[in-house]
This record gives C-alpha cells, sequence and structure tokens, in this order.
C-alpha cells in the first residue's frame, strides 16, 4: 500500500516551496523595517498554557488542540496557536523587562479540524505582537505592517480590512449575557452547533456561516450599545488614527476573534479569493493575557496570519536559477568534469549536472530548464585542458580556459 500524509498534513516542496521562502523574506524584510525581533518557541507547551487564556469552552480547547500525557501524566499539548507561547517565553525569559517588546514568529500550528481549502491540521502561521503598550497607536502600527506584508504578498488584489471593538471586559460580559438572551429566543432556528454555544460562547455564534445563523445575527444586539464612555471614545480615536494613516476598512458589528483572551479592538484583512475561509490576517487587542500567564499586568496586541491561505493567491515564482548545465559526453570524463565543478562552486556559480553522459538528452533537459549556458567537455576538450561553452540562446560556441569560463560566468 502507498503511503500516505496523515490527514490533513501537507509536504511543502516544488512552488509552493519557492513562495514560502519568498513569504519568509519578506516577513524578516518588514521585521525589522519595523523593529520587531524574532523568536523561535517550542512547538510542545503545558496544556494549561492554552486553557484559561484560549476559553475553556472556546472551539480550540473543546474540540481541536492535539493533547496527549508524557510519561510523567503531565499534559502537552501541540501548539494551536502562536499568541499565548510567545507571551509565555517573553516572562519565561524576562524579555518583559524592558517593554515595548516587540516579537515575531513563524511557524507550525496543530488543530484537529476539518481539512478544508485553506485549513489544515498542521498549518502556518505569521505571529507579530507588540507587548507593554496601551496606545491606540500600537494598534494601528500593527496594522499597518500587516497592509504592507499583504501588498507585498500579492500587490494586484484586493484585501479589505474589516475592523471592530469589543469593549473593556465588563463591556463584553454585559454584551455577552444579552446575547444570550437574544439567542434563547431562536434556539430552535439556530443550527445544532450554534445552539451549543447560546450559554457558553455566544459570540462564536456571531461568526458563523451558516444560513440560519447568518439570518438572526442580522438582528441580534450590536456591542456598541454596550460601550462603556472610555471603550466608545478608545474606538473613535482607534477608527481617527486609521483613517489618517490613508488605511481603507469597514466596521464589522459581528467579527470577534474566537479566543477569550480578546478585547477592545480587534481585525480581519479578509479576500473574496478562498471561499468560506476567507481571513488572510486576523487579530486584536489582548490587556491581561501576560497576567493570566503568570507575568506582569501588561497590555498587548498583535495577530496572527495563515500561511497556506496566502501562498495559494500569490503568483508562481519563475525558478530560473539552472542557468549553467554541464554535459559530460562519456563517463570516463568524470573527473575533469568535476574538478570544473568544484572551481564554479567555490567560485559562487551555480552548475546543474544531470549525471547522465548523452550530449542529445543533456541539450533536451537544458532547453527544458531554460538554461543560458552548456559547457561541454569531450576528449578534446580534456585532451587540450579547455572547454566549449553553448550559448543556448543564441546558438553559437566558443573554446575557454578555466580562468575565462569563471571570469565570464561571474
Amino acid at each position: 500500500m502507498k503511503v500516505q500524509p496523515v490527514r490533513g498534513t501537507h509536504d511543502i516542496y516544488g512552488q509552493d516551496l519557492l513562495k514560502y521562502k519568498r513569504l519568509e523574506a519578506i516577513v524578516n524584510k518588514y521585521a525589522n523595517i519595523y523593529d520587531f525581533s524574532e523568536i523561535i518557541t517550542p512547538i510542545i507547551e503545558s496544556t494549561d498554557l492554552f486553557k484559561k487564556p484560549l476559553g475553556e469552552q472556546s472551539d480550540v480547547v473543546l474540540k481541536e488542540m492535539y493533547t496527549f500525557n508524557d510519561r510523567n501524566n503531565s499534559l502537552l499539548t501541540l501548539r494551536p496557536e502562536y499568541t499565548t507561547p510567545m507571551i509565555r517565553a517573553a516572562i519565561s525569559n524576562n524579555l518583559l523587562e524592558k517593554i515595548p517588546q516587540k516579537l515575531f514568529g513563524i511557524g507550525p500550528m496543530f488543530r484537529r479540524e476539518r481539512p478544508q481549502k485553506g485549513r489544515y491540521r498542521q498549518f502556518n502561521q505569521i505571529n507579530f505582537e507588540i507587548l507593554g503598550i496601551n496606545d491606540i497607536a500600537a494598534d494601528v502600527d500593527i496594522i499597518l505592517l500587516a497592509d504592507d506584508l499583504l501588498k507585498n504578498f500579492f500587490p494586484d488584489k484586493k484585501i479589505d480590512l474589516q475592523i471592530n471593538s469589543l469593549g473593556d471586559q465588563n463591556t463584553l460580559k454585559i454584551f455577552k449575557e444579552n446575547l444570550s438572551l437574544y439567542f434563547q429566543k431562536y434556539t430552535n432556528d439556530l443550527s445544532e452547533e450554534s445552539q451549543n454555544k447560546i450559554h457558553t460562547n455566544p459570540l462564536r455564534i456571531l461568526d458563523s456561516k451558516n444560513i440560519k445563523d447568518i439570518k438572526i445575527n442580522k438582528s441580534a444586539p450590536k456591542i456598541f450599545d454596550y460601550f462603556s464612555e472610555e471603550a466608545s471614545d478608545r474606538f473613535d480615536n482607534f477608527k481617527k488614527l486609521l483613517s489618517d494613516t490613508n488605511i481603507s476598512y469597514e466596521i464589522n458589528p459581528r467579527l470577534v476573534r474566537g479566543l477569550d483572551y480578546y478585547c477592545h479592538t480587534v481585525f480581519e484583512f479578509k479576500t473574496n479569493d478562498l471561499g468560506s475561509q476567507d481571513t488572510l490576517i486576523g487579530g486584536g487587542r489582548y490587556d491581561g493575557l501576560a497576567k493570566i500567564l503568570g507575568g506582569p499586568d501588561i497590555p498587548g496586541v498583535g495577530w496572527a496570519g495563515g500561511v497556506e491561505r496566502i501562498i495559494m493567491l500569490m503568483k508562481d515564482i519563475n525558478k530560473n536559477e539552472n542557468k549553467i548545465h554541464l554535459i559530460l559526453l562519456h563517463p570516463s570524463f568524470k573527473s575533469y568534469g568535476f574538478q570544473l565543478l568544484n572551481q564554479l562552486r567555490k567560485n559562487n556559480i551555480a552548475v546543474y549536472f544531470d549525471y547522465k553522459y548523452d550530449l542529445k538528452k543533456s541539450l533536451s533537459k537544458a532547453n527544458k530548464l531554460n538554461s543560458e549556458f552548456a559547457i561541454i567537455i569531450g576528449e578534446e576538450e580534456v585532451e587540450k585542458n579547455q572547454y566549449t561553452i553553448k550559448y543556448l540562446h543564441k546558438n553559437i560556441q566558443e573554446v575557454l580556459s578555466l580562468e575565462q569560463i569563471i571570469k565570464k560566468l561571474k
């Protein structure tokens, strides 16, 4: 039987890997421009790290975490998201003695969801976090960073920014109570999944993709009606600063985030090109999360971006690196050929060798790879200590010494 990858996982190679590397390079470039420092955390953490911050009634904790007993019966979890591990790492390594602390990372996450387009059980995420700053300037700054990245990933696509505010913790508490009361009236009309969330996680009903739920959500209470004066002023100031930076946005009162630690600003960058899995980057403010994790009581704001979804939208990359093709006409010329290979590589010149000893087949391969040059080694070249270089796009050739060939190809 043919061995298959585990369901919901995937191999990254070819075009996807080229895109991944380009994405990684762009992320590192803008992390430097925006003054973020990279951090790499383990993919396994204590299960307790996720349970309370993410919400014990959240879908992630209830259904999606990969959790297992270690040999000493301690519960460990493959990280389902990156914000809490990054904050844990900042606390563990005393990084929060200096604030603001601006951190970013790229790596694999694990959730046992139903695999579908753009959604895997092992997937990769980009995360950017600003810790220790309560100013709305941090919210806007991290959105500007996301906007810059997306415009570099795909300059020709229209990406929409949607924003909302969940207010402070008291606002959120009152809003959830009123949402539950509202949805109770439609218990029999909601989808089964939403019925189970009426008392445990009513916010998530607002985010439902079910047609019946969407219809009921249209008349649901709006969080703006429950804002404290401070929460209202903060959202107004946030919107003004966002507008002043020429970022277009749409206010979506039904926009929530799936994890319990969010408050105030929440946002998502969306596209129409991926069907129901339409969010490329999502995030918001999570004041108090560091305290829950045993650190200082400091605010934070950040976002996560799905690498696989972004890669699906990126244009193919023309890999035209095999410009020089080495052709040996007989196996007996291997020693002479490898002397040339070693010298070219030591001079940082990439060369392709197909381990074949057939001029016709090798030239055909070189043309398929769109190679610019073919270096041909036959009996005459070996005897005269020279090399024939063929210009494949011009169909001309010349004979050169080793020094000449290195100088020309560099």
